[in-house]
């Protein structure tokens, strides 16, 4: 049984199969990664990020974890990401370093800090969450709530395999 779906953002109908193999799954990825990657930044200076050779891809997730929740805890983004907080601190120490992001104290809690976007990059933010964010939310929003489950827990599980041998 064959399944094709169409985006109405690029008119590309995706087809998939009942039995779905490794290799369509690795093709639907690299279509999603080509895609966002391919996705321009609306900013002067669209690639400052992806060119910004300090940038490492955990240091892009942080961020967008930051973009997505405007202000949130290392505690939180260690876990989000599934790093450890010491990790995940230097990561934040770095994205400061480059002037994207900033901590702050918590208003309703002075022990905490938190991390946020700097208002220098908010631009990059809005253009953050509406090229790569808001998409990939629409997207879920068209799933059942045991289809959204599902979805980031195979990819969970594919992720662990992939793991397994590192």
């Amino acid at each position: 049984m064959t399944t094709t779906t169409s985006s109405p953002e690029s008119g590309t109908a995706l087809s998939v199969t009942s039995t779905s193999t490794a290799a369509d799954l690795l093709t639907a990825l690299r279509t999603i990664v080509k895609r966002l990657d391919s996705t321009p930044l609306p900013t002067k200076d669209p690639d400052a990020v992806r060119n910004d050779s300090s940038l490492a891809p955990r240091h892009i997730a942080a961020l967008m974890q930051v973009v997505a929740d405007e202000r949130l805890s290392v505690t939180t983004l260690s876990g989000r990401l599934g790093i450890s907080l010491a990790t995940a601190s230097q990561v934040v120490t770095d994205l400061e370093a480059t002037g994207l992001v900033e901590r702050i104290e918590d208003p309703t809690d002075r022990r905490r800090t938190l991390v946020q976007v700097t208002e220098a990059h908010r631009e990059l933010a809005d253009a953050l969450l509406s090229t790569r964010l808001r998409p990939v939310q629409r997207a879920l929003d068209r799933m059942k709530t045991s289809e959204q489950r599902a979805v980031v827990r195979g990819l969970e599980m594919i992720a662990q395999e992939l793991g397994a041998d590192s």
